[in-house]
């Protein structure tokens, strides 16, 4: 590992955190709770609030998920803003596809509008992620 390898990844966690905190506070939040799955006392059982965050974890998922987009864009060969774009949303638009509508198909975490728009907002957030980090 590089440092330019390094700092990629470290300002693609940053950038990829804030893209999709951006996303939950202006679109998402709103949208789950206009489109539940489940009563909200369940939905407050399963997810913590803002204040019970464990830090620890959600620094570990932040930079996993940073240095994974930035080994991928690496791999991939990207080296400009465009082919980091174009690579960056070919591996959002499967990585998120697998993700969002396998818990769509096997648990009752989503309903079908909010699974379109959650994809929708995780693939722009991480495309957008993979060109920085090209």
């Amino acid at each position: 590992m590089n440092k330019k390898f390094l700092i990629s990844g470290l300002i693609t966690t940053v950038i990829n955190l804030l893209l999709n905190a951006g996303a939950y506070i202006f679109i998402l939040k709103n949208f789950y709770h206009s489109h539940p799955v489940i009563s909200q006392d369940f939905m407050k059982q399963l997810h913590r609030q803002p204040d019970e965050l464990i830090v620890w974890a959600m620094v570990i998922t932040s930079l996993a998920m940073g240095f994974l987009i930035t080994t991928v864009i690496k791999w991939s060969g990207a080296k400009t803003f465009s082919t980091g774009l174009k690579n960056g949303f070919i591996f959002a638009f499967l990585f998120w596809g697998a993700v969002n509508f396998g818990l769509y198909a096997s648990s009752n975490f989503f309903s079908q509008a909010t699974v379109f728009v959650d994809y929708a907002c995780s693939v722009i957030a991480m495309t957008i992620s993979g060109a920085i980090s090209a």
